[in-house]
């Protein structure tokens, strides 16, 4: 066993004792394997079990081990049959296997439980007897192709789990059984990720790297470990290029940040006892002390581009093998924060977290603390790119995105906004849902479903941002990103399928300006240089119900073109051009009152409705649409408890003057400079 050292099962099984929920618990999770015969196909017939969604709702199929046919959504309760949903049953079948036989040898680790280390031998068995005939498949975007599932990150994912598992078991299985294991699944499947894993910086390459090199340590195959591990796109070299200057994994997504330290961190716990590791360097420690910068104030991290709900939590949990090997006291707040909310009560505290962590039980639940970190602004330097992170008294929150094109699970949303009031999400990023549901790609992955400018209702080409400004003016924080598409842009060393328009985009600048008070923001956001046949929108969404009058609804969808064409019951609102105090747009979202003031500056403003995440929840679509080459939209906005502090506001512009005068109910005033600094 090379994962776990004499002395490290040991305490394993003194911990096993003191916490025996644990153990129940990963019991829990693999009884129905346990109890079940070994079921694995016979065939390379699984397929991608992200096409394992229900179409309408955009949520995952429940999945039954008796019901091969049939597959049921338990939002909507339609049933599927057929394709893709039966051979994506298939996919969840593997998924499920590779997951409980290593979760059996962790329990044998810590337990010496026979049974469990037998029934993973037989999965593993199982799978060696008909790997060699599995066909390559799979025609997944931006995916090879795969032999167990429908991609190379399938197989890799596959092959790292199993050997995982085979490293925890081994000692318990007759050398011809290994062999057997080895030479039917392991070294063909090592060979076959060589094969197709790309030459490009991406999450999927590392966790293909760190499955080959787990083979290469395990059977002491140093072809393998060298392509693997030190060869270029191998892990040193996803590590060393992969991470942005401002610590951000390329990518762009919180999401991917965690899932690219999943696979790093998986090899790392194979490697820790060998001269393969690397866990002291110091892109790891870097990578893994952002985050803090950025938590919201419900203790979630923002969903960023292509984030999903399931990233949240489960992410976190990493701490616990980087702190018990880093000593970081960033990360040690993490875990503090995580603890806070959560029992430390989960596997990766208790096979690879310290014993103690200061500050916190293993069992007791604390209530919830602020955290000082997590109360202080955050921006990347002055022009380059990145985040601005902007806090307040009653859970306000606003990030401002000025950050670079990410590949793959970019959302095409530079100078983009999400927003927080009293701790509830009033407009943030939906992040996504799974990549084979029909809104991925038609509804969440664009820009005009995010709060930023969208022209020709087509999304945002590829370029990179700048902070132009970050200072504090009599209390106000004033910030200016600008993103200008006409400048040289190199994109990423990582392969993307265009979902944008050079031509509508390139060149224009956008500039975007927030004045930030404790109550409330201001914001220009400036464009120049769009064509001017073609609408330009500002876009934002707020969730709750909109506090409508007697407006129609439009009689026509908003648009027939991808994202507006989901957006329903448009309602076109009557503006007064020229109009300075503006017009008010009022929702209310559990117990929060936010409104919203704008400045009619010509052309139209619709409200209309929209799917949330998940999409069996609607929110509110805030379109304001103009056309010209130079065009600003103003607005200020206030989130309160139903007792607003403003009266009533005031847009001041001109050639050379932007400024936004805000008169609260108790008679002040405050001007807002809404001018764009000097650059």
């Amino acid at each position: 066993m090379i994962q776990f050292i004499q002395e490290e099962r040991m305490n394993l099984r003194k911990r096993a004792e003191r916490q025996p929920e644990v153990v129940e618990q990963l019991k829990e999770n693999v009884r129905d394997v346990m109890e079940r015969p070994v079921l694995v196909p016979t065939t390379g017939i699984a397929n991608w079990v992200l096409y394992y969604y229900c179409p309408h709702c955009s949520v995952q199929l429940e999945f039954d081990w008796d019901k091969a046919h049939t597959h049921r959504c338990p939002a909507c309760g339609r049933e599927y049959n057929g394709e893709p949903y039966d051979s994506a049953w298939w996919g969840c079948v593997n998924a499920a296997n590779e997951k409980a036989a290593h979760e059996m040898g962790l329990i044998y680790a810590a337990t010496e439980e026979m049974a469990y280390a037998r029934k993973s031998a037989e999965i593993l068995h199982a799978y060696a007897t008909y790997y060699p005939d599995y066909e390559v498949h799979g025609n997944i975007p931006y995916n090879g192709p795969g032999r167990s599932g429908a991609q190379t990150l399938d197989e890799a994912n596959f092959q790292r789990n199993l050997a995982m598992a085979y490293d925890l078991v081994e000692e318990t299985m007759k050398p011809e059984e290994k062999e057997y294991i080895r030479d039917r699944i392991f070294l063909p499947g090592a060979e076959f990720l060589k094969e197709y894993r790309h030459n490009q910086l991406h999450n999927h390459e590392v966790l293909i790297s760190a499955a080959i090199a787990i083979i290469g340590i395990l059977f002491e195959q140093e072809d393998l470990i060298q392509f693997a591990i030190y060869d270029k796109y191998g892990i040193l070299y996803q590590l060393e290029h992969g991470m942005l200057p401002n610590h951000m994994w390329f990518e762009g997504s919180f999401g991917y940040h965690f899932y690219a330290l999943s696979g790093f961190f998986d090899l790392e716990k194979v490697a820790i006892h060998t001269k393969y590791s690397h866990i002291h360097h110091p892109n790891y420690r870097a990578m893994m002390e952002i985050l803090p910068a950025y938590l919201q104030p419900d203790g979630q991290m923002p969903m960023l581009n292509d984030t999903t709900y399931t990233h949240q939590v489960t992410s976190l949990y990493l701490y616990e093998f980087a702190y018990r090997h880093m000593k970081s006291g960033k990360m040690l707040e993490i875990l503090q924060q995580l603890y806070r909310r959560h029992r430390r009560s989960n596997a990766e505290a208790f096979f690879y977290g310290e014993e103690t962590l200061p500050g916190i039980g293993d069992s007791k639940e604390t209530e919830p603390n602020g955290s000082a970190e997590a109360e202080k602004n955050y921006h990347t330097a002055i022009g380059t790119f990145g985040h601005t992170i902007l806090r307040g008294p009653e859970g306000r929150y606003l990030l401002l995105k000025h950050d670079t094109y990410g590949g793959e699970h970019d959302h095409y949303d530079r100078l983009g906004i999400s927003y927080m009031a009293y701790g509830k999400p009033i407009s943030v990023d939906m992040g996504t849902t799974g990549y084979g549901a029909v809104l991925h790609y038609d509804y969440y992955k664009n820009t005009g479903t995010h709060n930023t400018v969208v022209i020709g209702e087509e999304n945002q080409s590829p370029a990179s941002c700048e902070l132009l400004q970050y200072e504090e003016q009599n209390g106000v924080t004033y910030v200016t990103a600008r993103c200008d598409w006409s400048a040289p842009y190199e994109m990423p060393d990582s392969f993307a399928i265009v979902q944008w328009s050079e031509k509508n985009y390139r060149h224009v600048t956008m500039t975007r300006k927030i004045a930030w008070t404790d109550q409330y923001f201001a914001e220009a956001f400036y464009v120049t240089g769009a064509d001017e046949s073609l609408p330009v929108d500002w876009v934002m969404h707020l969730k709750g119900e909109w506090e409508g009058g007697q407006e129609k609804v439009c009689p026509d969808p908003l648009s027939e073109k991808k994202p507006f064409s989901h957006f329903h019951d448009a309602v076109h609102m009557d503006g007064e051009c020229g109009k300075t105090t503006g017009t008010r747009i009022r929702t209310r979202f559990e117990g929060v009152t936010t409104d919203l003031y704008g400045a009619d500056l010509g052309g139209e403003r619709y409200v209309a409705r929209g799917v949330d995440n998940p999409s069996i929840n609607d929110l509110n679509h805030i379109v304001e649409r103009r056309k010209g080459g130079k065009i600003v939209f103003l607005h200020v906005l206030e989130s309160h408890l139903g007792k607003s502090v403003i009266d009533h506001v005031e847009f001041r512009y001109g050639k050379d003057d932007m400024h936004v005068c805000v008169t609260k109910k108790n008679g002040e005033q405050q001007v807002l400079d809404l001018g764009l600094p000097l650059s």
